[in-house]
């Protein structure tokens, strides 16, 4: 019996609360794998949410105008065109028009289905003497679709399939370690009715979203690649990247621009002709229809938006700033194209350097930072403030779910960290380093908000014991970067020492550039003089996007930095467990290198958490994963998200409020309220959008 659409599920909205949610968790991801965490990104470009309850309208069947080139504007290069390589979001952009996945979710109602393969079976199998941890194994079986062909015009074969999965089992490139993992064997399959059958160590939940939605590599192009070395080879110098997807790179220039061609394909392109699309409403069958989709990058976030402004792009990739929505308003010929959030900012903590060992430690980061600084003056509301590590659209998974109605959304014990500064650009400096030297509570307009002693809980958990590690006190200003800060009287101690005495300096914060993140640049000053006035010495240290990513996920080397995540799954499984479970929390030394800065896996637990004491999710995370019960699933995801807020590896700072900017008069054919117009679903958007008659 084929489950392709099990766990289907129709996207809904609660009445009254302006959040979206979800009845089932489907994979939200954009093909890159529902087990693959999600993608990193620059915090000002982070995520987009919900905004009103509209549902897209039917598409009726008739032809579209073909050809023509879209322009969007970028602010970051397309670091690499090896998808096995690259981990942000500008290269998935690119890779999502180049490979197809084995199935597909749909951006309307996030079901679950066919692409590549056809159908597919899951059956677990009784113990065997070789299963080393004891687990049940699994045997899944699927079918390969016929007839279609890869970019350069040559056939999909089931062993490019195969050779796909062995390829990867053997290279086992950190983006996709997660999905990789349960795996055991893929080969062709036994029985007649199946063509190729895969053996796990376990059951997964969401395997049709995750182990059956890795992208397909022909063996053509990548079977004399060395899997040791697959960071090494570049497809574009040799006739690549070449896919099943409906696009062909032809021009790439890392740091200018970068050309995905359609009408160059080879061979027919099929997979916008699916059944299914036909049933969702808003979705267009035959596409693409534009000639190419032309990549532009621009060195900040002004330039990007002015060439905007004047007509020179199509969209952005990238949500628009709150001061420049009026003028892309007014702008002729340009409307704004809704939709709502796949992920979050946050600042996240290194929980292996000292203090940030101590959750007491960490949560006054939460209780430092403004909020109102941040949303209400330089977002100018088109942000949300944070709290879970799962975005409002996914209220499947997040906590609040647990409680008997929407009205619990109101109640203190989902403001833990909601605390931050009541009034902008005024911390309570008393208050936080009473709450660090004596445990006492903070008390702000809201409620009272207590570390230590969480006040309640949606789900039943409670936060890790390993809180008040270290003996907090307050003295003489000591540090050069407080003594330059005149409000700065006093400087913490940490068992009796100075924080640059333990750390041999100041705390190290990564921060963008100002040119390349002017926003992201005035909230950081503005966080760094709070927690100065608290008397915590603060050092910026100023890199790029893509320079940040290799010293935080590359070698773990950092205090706290910002940064923002988008593409994460519906089902929360495997966001999770890439991002939080301690397996993807190891120091380098796996790649059997024995360095601790090898970069050649990039693991997306930098903080650490999981490793230490009990503040772990560990447990709920893996029995969430092997779940096949869709709502005891959800039940376990949400005990560990709220886990993980109560550990506070990370603050989640805001999800965006996007208005995706769209030349609507020249270009028709764009959704709307679907996860992320201008990240994870745009793809979607280039099969759909076409001239406009």
């Amino acid at each position: 019996m084929s489950d392709s659409h099990e766990d289907s599920g129709r996207r809904r909205f609660l009445k009254g609360t302006g959040v979206a949610a979800v009845s089932m968790g489907l994979a939200g991801c954009s093909g890159s794998g529902g087990e693959s965490t999600a993608t990193p990104t620059p915090t000002e470009e982070s995520t987009p949410t919900p905004t009103e309850d509209e549902t897209p309208t039917p598409v009726p069947e008739q032809e579209y105008p073909e050809g023509g080139d879209f322009v969007v504007g970028m602010g970051e290069p397309v670091d690499s065109l090896n998808i096995l390589a690259s981990n942000t979001a500008y290269a998935d952009l690119v890779f999502g028009q180049i490979y197809e996945y084995g199935t597909s979710v749909d951006p309307v109602n996030f079901e679950v289905h066919p692409s590549v393969y056809t159908d597919w079976t899951f059956e677990e199998l009784e113990d065997t003497e070789d299963d080393e941890n004891d687990l049940p194994d699994v045997l899944v079986q699927f079918n390969v679709r016929d007839g279609l062909t890869f970019n350069d015009g040559s056939e999909l074969s089931i062993s490019d399939v195969v050779f796909t999965y062995n390829f990867l089992l053997d290279a086992n490139p950190g983006k996709y370690a997660g999905t990789l993992n349960p795996i055991v064997s893929v080969q062709e399959a036994e029985s007649d009715d199946w063509d190729v059958q895969m053996r796990m160590n376990k059951p997964i939940g969401t395997y049709a979203s995750s182990q059956l939605s890795l992208p397909i590599l022909p063996e053509s192009q990548w079977g004399d690649v060395d899997p040791g070395k697959f960071q090494e080879y570049e497809p574009f110098e040799n006739g690549g990247p070449i896919g099943l997807g409906p696009g062909v790179v032809t021009k790439y220039q890392p740091d200018t621009a970068t050309e995905v061609s359609y009408a160059e394909r080879e061979g027919e392109y099929t997979l916008t002709d699916l059944d299914w699309r036909e049933d969702v409403n808003g979705l267009i069958s035959g596409g693409p229809f534009l000639d190419s989709v032309r990549f532009k990058i621009f060195g900040s976030t002004a330039a990007l938006e002015q060439a905007l402004l004047q007509g020179e792009l199509d969209s952005l990739y990238s949500n628009i700033r709150g001061s420049k929505i009026p003028q892309v308003k007014e702008k002729e010929g340009y409307r704004l194209v809704k939709g709502f959030d796949t992920g979050y900012g946050h600042f996240s903590f290194n929980l292996r350097n000292v203090p940030f060992d101590d959750l007491t430690f960490r949560q006054i980061f939460g209780f430092a930072y403004d909020d109102v600084f941040w949303i209400d003056r330089l977002k100018r509301g088109r942000a949300q403030e944070g709290d879970f590590i799962m975005p409002p659209g996914y209220v499947a998974v997040r906590p609040e779910t647990a409680a008997d109605d929407a009205s619990i959304l109101t109640d203190e014990r989902s403001q833990a960290f909601h605390f931050r500064q009541q009034t902008a650009g005024v911390p309570d400096v008393e208050g936080i380093r009473k709450f660090l030297t004596e445990g006492q509570a903070i008390t702000g307009e809201g409620g009272t908000y207590v570390g230590k002693e969480y006040g309640g809980s949606f789900t039943g958990v409670t936060a890790s014991s390993s809180g008040g590690k270290h003996d907090y006190s307050f003295g003489e200003v000591k540090s050069q970067v407080l003594k330059d800060n005149p409000d700065a009287d006093k400087e913490i101690r940490v068992n009796g020492k100075t924080i640059p005495e333990i750390n041999d300096g100041p705390i190290k914060m990564y921060v963008y550039p100002a040119k390349s993140a002017p926003l992201d640049a005035k909230m950081v000053d503005n966080y760094v003089s709070a927690l100065a006035q608290i008397g915590i010495p603060v050092e910026r240290q100023v890199m790029s996007f893509n320079t940040m990513i290799g010293k935080v996920y590359g070698s773990e080397n950092f205090d706290l930095f910002p940064m923002g995540w988008v593409n994460l799954s519906i089902f929360a499984t495997g966001t999770l467990y890439g991002l939080f479970h301690s397996d993807n929390a190891d120091d380098h030394s796996t790649a059997d290198t024995g360095d601790k800065n090898n970069t050649d896996t990039l693991l997306n637990n930098p903080m650490g958490y999981g490793l230490f004491d009990d503040a772990t999710a560990d447990d709920l995370i893996t029995q969430a994963r092997t779940e096949l019960d869709t709502e005891e699933r959800n039940s376990l995801a949400r005990q560990a998200v709220e886990k993980i807020y109560l550990d506070f590896p990370t603050m989640v700072r805001s999800y965006d409020v996007i208005n995706w900017p769209v030349n609507e008069a020249d270009w028709n054919g764009y959704l709307e309220n679907i996860p992320g117009p201008g990240s994870t679903y745009l793809g979607t958007q280039f099969a759909q959008i076409h001239k406009s008659e």
